[in-house]
């Protein structure tokens, strides 16, 4: 265990090193359209959503909210989410049943999700969001509903990516420190790859809980920065339930003007 810590520490100086020594090198970017903030959608919708109680998830459920969204938000401890009062729909119970899921997705027309593992479930975290995605899938025919979008993690591969240096440096971090979840997210991605649905991965660097601040960062070759802001990627998933610019697709964020 030792090892291990001294080795991902050692990796991440060596990160810094190398960075600082490419940083006047070009990265490959395909940047928002947009500099400005996203108006109000002018479309309405029923957003499934998951892992509404984390960091990611808050921001979402503010920003479906803004939009005037309809949100059926699932959490096993519906009081985190009771200072929404009745402006959203609380579905109690744990992702990982069945029944829950179905629940969640009734009267839905999309789903949304920035589930992750939780350090204090230990083992039971494992395989969280294969075993989430499975049960979302098999629930999405029964409401009619085609779009899934959920946060990822920047180390997931996927066809055509073209990692530069920070993007392979990403990925060896993961692999070195994050292996478990690292693996659980890559399966997640080869189950939605082989379903019939509108999917796309959001496949984030280093999460800050930041809110917005510009429009992030978006490429479908490399991740364009170290880390993103927490409300950046929920501004870019809310834009993706109109715009669908990237079915099919996991695109990496990343945010200007964050250090690593």
């Amino acid at each position: 265990m030792h090892y291990r810590i001294g080795l991902l520490r050692a990796l991440s100086i060596l990160f810094c090193a190398s960075l600082m020594l490419a940083c006047t090198a070009q990265t490959p970017r395909e940047e928002a359209a947009n500099s400005a903030p996203q108006p109000e959608s002018s479309q309405h919708h029923t957003v499934a959503l998951l892992g509404a109680t984390g960091m990611v998830g808050g921001y979402l459920l503010e920003a479906a909210l803004r939009r005037g969204y309809t949100v059926r938000a699932l959490a096993r401890n519906p009081a985190k989410l009771a200072q929404f009062g009745r402006r959203i729909t609380i579905i109690t119970g744990d992702a990982r049943d069945p029944a829950v899921i179905r629940e969640l997705l009734l009267g839905s027309d999309v789903v949304v999700s920035a589930l992750g593992p939780v350090k204090a479930d230990g083992d039971a975290s494992r395989l969280i969001n294969t075993t989430v995605t499975r049960n979302v899938l098999e629930a999405m025919p029964s409401e009619d509903i085609s779009l899934y979008i959920a946060v990822s993690g920047a180390a997931v591969v996927m066809p055509g990516d073209q990692r530069n240096l920070l993007g392979w440096w990403i990925r060896t971090l993961a692999q070195v420190g994050l292996r478990g979840a690292l693996q659980d997210k890559q399966a997640e991605y080869d189950l939605l790859a082989d379903s019939d649905v509108n999917w796309t991965l959001v496949r984030c660097p280093l999460i800050d809980p930041e809110p917005f601040d510009s429009p992030p960062l978006v490429s479908l070759k490399t991740p364009p920065a170290f880390r993103v802001r927490a409300g950046e990627v929920a501004q870019f998933m809310m834009k993706q339930l109109d715009a669908r610019d990237f079915v099919r697709q996991g695109p990496f964020l990343g945010s200007r003007d964050l250090g690593i």
